[in-house]
């Protein structure tokens, strides 16, 4: 079975890369799959999301790495044999993402299944890594270290 992890990764951080991991080991196949969400602003381009989550899953076995510019039940209605694994830091984040799945499932057919953040990930997330860099605060340490050194060079130019 395939399990596919979506998101917008702006920038991918340790967490997702956690969470990635845990699904290549339950799973024959892994897509981590870099969504382009036109309702969202984004520090790093799509072409940049796409090259740094390329770079942090470059040693996941069976893991690999797609970038996509639609509706995520578009893509899903493609899949056979497939899920959609989706991590879960707490309540408000498990609420948000049982809507996406409820709406997911009906458009796709293709089931969510959710697994809880472990407790060394569970408080972080794009948005606080954003604004880690945008402070000049440390932040080289949350993304994954196969992307660190494309990361850092990337968010230098921009």
């Amino acid at each position: 079975m395939k399990a596919i992890i979506a998101g917008t990764f702006d920038p991918i951080t340790v967490g997702h890369e956690a969470l990635i991991k845990r699904a290549s080991l339950i799973f024959d196949e892994v897509v981590v799959l870099v969504c382009v969400n036109f309702d969202k602003t984004t520090l790093f381009s799509h072409e940049e999301r796409f090259e740094l989550v390329k770079e942090a899953v470059s040693d996941i076995k069976n893991t690999k790495a797609e970038l996509y510019e639609g509706w995520l039940y578009e893509y899903l209605k493609k899949c056979t044999n497939a899920v959609l694994f989706k991590g879960v830091r707490d309540a408000r984040d498990l609420e948000y993402e049982r809507k996406m799945a409820e709406f997911n499932f009906e458009h796709s057919g293709v089931e969510t299944i959710f697994a809880f953040s472990d407790k060394n990930t569970e408080n972080i997330s794009s948005t606080q890594l954003r604004s880690l860099m945008s402070s000049g605060g440390e932040w080289l340490h949350l993304i994954p270290q196969n992307a660190q050194k494309l990361a850092k060079k990337i968010y230098k130019n921009n």
